[in-house]
């Protein structure tokens, strides 16, 4: 385990480098809005541009493999929904945002970066299927979720219409769509664009990552630390277990798909889920503090998920 934990700690390393920079003063507080734009506007879209351009759409897009990983996340964001009511006494708009908060997994700057650190290139493949449709898919449902439970939101058809503007104008959905294009057509972009696209690619998850840590500085745990520990729970050890037991035993998928499945669903919440929060003005508070308590338990369950991953995946 101790092998595991010095792979991926290079990861969790540069988020604890983005996250002292900005906390000791040595960078400014304005760092993490800089690098988190560059990521989520520039450098992941291209990333998955490049990654989707090149992706083969038979072997990344299995049915099984996308059942295994989002029977688990549906599984905590309802579980979320129901606790957050039945437990923590939250109304309905507030539990939605809590089960989002349980359900939206760092699966492109975490996971991507501790899918290669830990597994290599060959799992890349079937977690770029799992991430094409992560959040598109993830977003329509706790929208629509949302609507429907809140009160005074809007029509159900007006709700349709801003989440699919939403998905379509997402920086992250229109690299997919791009790459997806330029694959199916086979269009190919000139060397000097792609070599372009290359250096860009590749400091997409270091500065996302480095963000990530300078973003950690603005929060703190407040006192709704039991619900984000349930949360914490949903995301860091019942989705992955979900995704394995599927994945593994059920379908018996390919050691590659089983790695892309459970090691993405091992990730921890991402700061999707505080804008989710923010967009309807619901469990801000938690969204943050289950954000802060994952990203810091993430460290030690990764750790745990990649050993049980090496005894029982060996391939």
């Amino acid at each position: 385990m101790l092998t595991i934990l010095v792979t991926v700690a290079p990861v969790f390393l540069l988020i604890a480098t983005g996250w002292g920079a900005v906390k000791s003063g040595y960078l400014p507080g304005g760092l993490a809005d800089a690098l988190n734009g560059f990521a989520v506007k520039i450098a992941v879209p291209v990333l998955l541009f490049r990654a989707l351009e090149r992706l083969d759409f038979s072997a990344a897009f299995s049915p099984p493999l996308l059942l295994s990983f989002y029977a688990g996340a549906f599984t905590c964001f309802a579980v979320g929904i129901v606790l957050a009511r039945r437990v923590f006494g939250r109304r309905p708009g507030e539990s939605v945002a809590v089960g989002f908060s349980a359900t939206f997994s760092n699966s492109v700057l975490l996971g991507l970066a501790i899918i290669e650190r830990s597994h290599g290139a060959g799992p890349l493949t079937p977690a770029f299927g799992i991430i094409a449709l992560h959040a598109p898919l993830l977003y329509a449902v706790g929208m629509l979720t949302m609507e429907l439970m809140r009160r005074g939101g809007r029509t159900l058809t007006e709700t349709l219409a801003v989440a699919g503007r939403s998905i379509i104008a997402n920086t992250l959905m229109i690299g997919i769509l791009a790459g997806a294009i330029v694959n199916v057509t086979g269009h190919w972009l000139p060397e000097p664009v792609m070599a372009a696209v290359d250096m860009i690619a590749s400091a997409a998850i270091p500065v996302a990552l480095v963000g990530i840590g300078a973003a950690m500085t603005r929060y703190r745990l407040r006192a709704d630390l039991a619900e984000a520990g349930m949360v914490t729970v949903l995301s860091l050890l019942l989705h992955p277990a979900i995704a394995f037991g599927l994945s593994h035993y059920v379908f018996h998928l390919p050691a590659d798909a089983v790695l892309a499945a459970v090691t993405l669903a091992a990730m921890p919440p991402g700061m999707n889920i505080y804008l989710f929060a923010v967009m309807y003005d619901r469990a801000v508070n938690l969204a943050a503090s289950a954000f802060l308590l994952a990203t810091t338990l993430s460290v030690l369950t990764v750790t745990v998920w990649l050993y049980l991953l090496n005894l029982a995946v060996p391939g």
